[in-house]
């Protein structure tokens, strides 16, 4: 016997698939996007400046380098 997925424990699954993914997103979306800035800041001649919390790093022109 095969039951079906009915619209609301569609939207059930749904919910919690967002549930978890939003989790994610919001406990490593700081590290990832210290690890890019990190990895970029190179490329463009800067140096990378830790922030305070995760997620706040930042490129920055190092001392005694100007245009």
């Amino acid at each position: 016997m095969k039951r079906d997925l009915t619209p609301s424990k569609f939207i059930f699954i749904l919910f919690v698939i967002s549930l978890f993914t939003i989790a994610i997103v919001n406990y490593y979306g700081g590290h990832f996007k210290d690890s890019v800035t990190k990895a970029t800041c190179p490329l463009i001649g800067e140096e990378y400046l830790p922030g305070i919390s995760k997620g706040e790093g930042r490129c920055i022109i190092p001392v005694g380098t100007f245009d």
